[in-house]
């Protein structure tokens, strides 16, 4: 039988499809890793990259861009998704908490070799194992301005090298001028606190804990001293957030600061004429002590859910080499490689302002590899801030924050007990099908069974894209979250202990969470009436015909349309120390605000409110200008033949009749008031001394920073019940109101 011509081509097509179909055996074999990273620098990235698949072939990368604003948030809820990473950047203190969860590769045996070579172990070791590779490290040094030195009849070559000489220094800056300050004192935010003050306690010889990681040191005779000396700086300090204090610096207004290598790009940004130098922070004394910095640092870690753990110590390898190291550091200028030998390299013999860096970094100490590290320096940063803001005594505070550290480290984590997603799922759906029981059977007849779901069956199937939508991502994370509010949640390895409600039990023993409930308190307090009475007035004038109405109300809206956040940081310069507040309070001869607005715990919730006020006000100011246009002018016109005036015609018919759109208001702004949170991120961080920690703060600080999910949840069912009792109390107010006819 003979075959047909066309038929014996298409049987060859087809083979020759099928053979290209196949997969190679080089594509077969080939992977793909993840590499979650915070250099910011992605042109360069890739270039490095590119050469290391060309080392790799049957490897290919793919990688993630991180801040160092959310970027731990970002780790934090890939691990718990089960989507992390194969390798990922983590900060100094992050290793040990992540280590604890049991999420990190111990990497001891594939490290052995570069033991010798590298330095910042210390920060990528927890429980006797290595758990990731130092890339990069940060160190602080002393910033000084020569032009104020030669002014102040010092020496410009002669940097101060121990306590006594940087006090004497800073005492003759400071005589320049009353907007001169001779040193400058970090306070207001989480983390620069500790940062600048803990190197003259290290080089003290002070320890925060002891080797076993049992005890709290921090109330020793060294320490002590060294924040007593601390304290003698702050007459002749600036005392602000360190992003204030760095465009003061630049605008030689600070004669000496402890900073990082980040300030070799921005000062010559903010001021190119700068006539700067840096030199090793001091030590206690000439024979006594040593020059200590903090030890800050990056590092490569793989994750253990990562299928391919060789090709991932392979990439961590081939980033950790000195020149490619070295690339990142060009382009960064704030870090140096903790490869050993890169101190000799060509680039820091051209650049030995950054080589400072290595030397500092010989005498740098790292933070304590606790995973409860975060909590603690929380507590640091109050006794430096009391000491500081306060002028409490160092003995007292730091008495204090050791009681606060000692209640961490005794804390027991209980075991592992419950899977909380099957708890979620049937708590939710059982709560879910008897509301929806009880919901039906109010409704009588109407919604009854089979009648019900019969008659409506066209409605059911419009509803349904909604309805799963509904149900899928609003009822079940609501009855999930409830869940977890009754748990102990390990959020990193997704560990839950039924607790009942021990969280919540906890949250009224918590002084910190009655701090934050109190400052949300007097934030809506101060906010709501005077946004509401600024709403109610720019809207009755617009009403009225006056020139430019258009324009006033498109200008009373624009901070309503404009991002909050953008908002909070034009705030910040307003109340910067040379900002216009301050030179609206010189203008006028009065007193300004020591420490300055938002570092000052008296001033810095207030400067919040009025913050919020002008940037929410046009939006109800829309609202209610809606209700004056619905409003019938026949009402005013008989009112007026009555002989009523002005002020009766308000009280007797406009206020009634805005009477339903004033609750709408009163009731949105109660719920944006009670859960106020980008402004205070932006602004201070909840600092000074937790002055300005709202409870929605206070959830995200316990949610995403302590880990302890469980109790965030507790707080935000709190808020919720909050905020309903006082919506509820609005709307029974008003209608009230409405059947005393007042």
């Amino acid at each position: 039988m003979r075959i047909p011509r066309f038929n014996i081509y298409l049987i060859l097509l087809f083979s020759l499809l099928l053979l290209l179909s196949l997969p190679s055996p080089a594509s077969a074999e080939k992977i793909t890793l993840t590499l979650w990273e915070f250099s910011g620098y992605e042109e360069l990235m890739q270039e490095l990259l590119k050469k290391f698949e060309a080392e790799h072939p049957h490897i290919r990368i793919k990688v993630q861009q991180l801040s160092w604003e959310h970027g731990l948030e970002k780790i934090i809820v890939s691990i718990a998704a089960g989507n992390a990473p194969d390798v990922v950047e983590l900060g100094t203190d992050w290793v040990p908490k992540f280590a604890s969860a049991g999420v990190l590769r111990d990497l001891t045996e594939e490290t052995k070799d570069l033991q010798e070579a590298y330095f910042l172990w210390e920060a990528a070791t927890y429980d006797k194992k290595r758990f990731g590779v130092p890339w990069l490290a940060g160190t602080r040094i002393l910033f000084y301005n020569r032009d104020l030195f030669k002014r102040a009849g010092l020496d410009s070559e002669k940097v101060p090298k121990t306590w006594e000489e940087l006090l004497e220094a800073a005492k003759s800056i400071r005589r320049l001028g009353e907007n001169i300050y001779g040193f400058a004192i970090f306070v207001g935010e989480p983390y620069s606190p500790w940062q600048e003050f803990l190197p003259f306690a290290w080089g003290n010889g002070a320890k925060i804990l002891s080797d076993d990681q049992k005890r709290c040191l921090i109330d020793s005779p060294e320490m002590v001293e060294a924040l007593s000396y601390y304290q003698k700086l702050k007459p002749y300090s600036l005392i602000d957030r360190q992003s204030q204090v760095n465009n003061l610096f630049a605008d030689n207004k600070v004669g000496m600061q402890i900073s990082g290598a980040w300030n070799f790009r921005l000062i010559p940004r903010l001021n190119p004429q700068l006539n700067f130098g840096v030199a090793l922070l001091p030590k206690p004394a000439p024979d006594r002590g040593f020059p200590a910095s903090f030890a800050g640092g990056e590092i490569f870690s793989i994750l253990k859910s990562s299928p391919h753990p060789e090709e991932a110590m392979a990439l961590i390898r081939f980033m950790t080499e000195e020149e490619n190291a070295i690339e990142v550091v060009k382009l960064q200028q704030n870090v140096v490689p903790t490869f050993k030998k890169s101190m000799d390299h060509s680039y820091f013999k051209t650049h030995p302002d950054q080589r400072l860096f290595f030397e500092q970094m010989a005498t740098a100490v790292a933070p304590p590899n606790h995973p409860l590290w975060v909590d603690m320096q929380e507590h640091l940063t109050r006794a430096i801030e009391e000491v500081i803001v306060q002028n409490t005594p160092p003995q007292k505070a730091l008495r204090r924050a050791k009681e606060r550290i000692e209640r961490i480290l005794v804390e027991e984590k209980a075991p592992f007990a419950l899977k909380e997603r099957v708890v979620a799922l049937s708590l939710g759906g059982g709560l879910f099908l008897i509301g929806m029981l009880l919901f039906m059977r109010k409704k009588s007849a109407v919604f009854s069974g089979k009648t019900f779901l019969r008659e409506n069956r066209t409605t059911w199937i419009f509803l349904s894209p909604w309805l799963l939508t509904f149900l899928l991502f609003g009822l079940y994370p609501l009855f999930h979250s409830l869940l977890i509010s009754l748990s102990r949640y390990n959020l990193l390895n997704a560990e839950v202990t039924f607790v009942g409600f021990q969280n919540y039990a906890a949250l009224l023993k918590d002084r910190d969470f009655h701090h934050a409930f109190w400052h949300t308190l007097f934030f809506a307090a101060g906010t709501i009436p005077f946004t509401l009475l600024l709403a109610l007035i720019t809207a009755i004038l617009i009403h009225r015909k006056i020139p430019f109405k258009g324009l006033y109300q498109a200008g009373l809206f624009l901070p309503v349309s404009t991002s909050v956040i953008v908002i909070a940081t034009l705030f910040l310069y307003l109340y910067s120390p040379e900002g216009l507040f301050n030179a609206l309070l010189d203008q006028f001869g009065l007193p300004k605000p020591d420490p300055t607005w938002l570092v000052n715990i008296h001033f810095a919730l207030p400067s919040i409110m009025v913050m919020n006020i002008w940037a929410s006000f046009g939006y109800y100011m829309i609202l209610i200008l809606a209700g004056l246009q619905a409003i019938p002018e026949s009402l005013y016109e008989a009112a007026e033949i009555d002989g009523a005036n002005e002020w009766q015609r308000f009280w007797h018919i406009t206020l009634p009749q805005l009477r339903p759109i004033l609750l709408f208001v009163g009731v949105i702004q109660t719920i944006y008031s009670f859960q106020v949170f980008p402004e205070v991120l932006t602004m201070t961080q909840g600092g000074p001394l937790g002055a300005t920690t709202t409870v929605v703060y206070h959830l995200y600080e316990t949610g995403f920073q302590k880990f302890e999910m469980g109790l965030a949840s507790a707080v935000g069912y709190f808020l919720f019940l909050v905020i309903m009792i006082f919506s509820l109390a609005q709307m029974r107010l008003f209608k009230l109101g409405e059947q005393t006819g007042e």
